[in-house]
């Protein structure tokens, strides 16, 4: 879990730039419009959250512990984020 922690922090960074990590990678494309960050995992996406909306859409329940904590360290990182809590459980 923190390889996502640090692929994201990482990601914000460089934008638009895909920062790959052992299972994980992630991809943030924020520009101003149409902004997102896209959560991978072995090199599929399973989780978008959209900037303008500040929705987070699970792609693959596959991965929903994953998904979860992604969407916190999207709150750590100063942003809003909505995610269908009873999708989750």
């Amino acid at each position: 879990m923190n390889e996502i922690k640090e692929l994201l922090s990482r990601a914000l960074k460089t934008n638009k730039e895909i920062i790959k990590g052992q299972e994980f990678s992630v991809e943030a494309q924020l520009k101003g419009t149409d902004d997102y960050i896209n959560l991978y995992a072995n090199d599929v996406v399973v989780a978008v959250y959209d900037a303008d909306d500040q929705d987070l859409n699970v792609i693959s329940y596959d991965y929903k512990k994953e998904i979860k904590f992604f969407g916190e360290c999207l709150e750590e990182e100063g942003m809003e984020v909505y995610i269908d809590e009873g999708l989750m459980d």
